[in-house]
């Protein structure tokens, strides 16, 4: 048995050798020729110099557009960051508008109780009046239907004084 592994690996060998060979030998074969003109060789290097001048264009032409969309991004940035401090600003005096309206309904509320107060106050003064007006008429009434009846009583002394009326 190990000599049939001799010759196998031996066979092995050579055909591995076999196979290199010619994996050499078809490496090293020229490939086909092309006989090219003078003027097709112009135009296909005029082709690879209009190729890569365009090249280069689009290049720079990418730069540029890098360079724009970078300074529209700190545009865009410096305008997101104004935006949010007016916003905040807006927030402020929103906020503060709120406040100043809530006091000012305070103060109004305020004034309206002093008013309602002072009408009560007024009102309660004219009723007061109105009774006190009442009882100066009726005083007035007394007084003059008092003179009126001493008036009487002089004039009625008077006149039997004089003895306009008899006894």
């Amino acid at each position: 048995m190990c000599e049939s592994n001799k010759r196998f690996f031996g066979y092995l060998f050579l055909a591995s050798l076999f196979v290199l060979a010619a994996a050499a030998l078809r490496a090293e074969e020229a490939g086909p020729w092309f006989l090219i003109s003078e003027t097709e060789l112009r135009s296909i290097e005029n082709y690879r110099e209009q190729s890569e001048a365009e090249k280069r264009s689009w290049l720079l032409q990418a730069r540029e557009l890098k360079a724009q969309a970078n300074s529209l991004l700190t545009a865009s940035e410096t305008l997101n960051s104004q935006l949010a401090r007016a916003r905040e600003a807006n927030r402020k005096l929103e906020q503060s508008y709120n406040e100043s309206e809530a006091e000012w309904l305070t103060r109004l509320s305020l004034k309206n109780g002093e008013i309602a107060g002072l009408k009560q106050a007024l009102a309660d003064q004219t009723l007061e009046a109105e009774s006190h007006k009442g009882k100066a008429a009726l005083r007035l009434v007394i007084i003059i239907a008092l003179l009126t009846a001493i008036a009487a009583y002089i004039a009625f002394k008077i006149l039997r004084f004089f003895r306009v009326i008899p006894l």
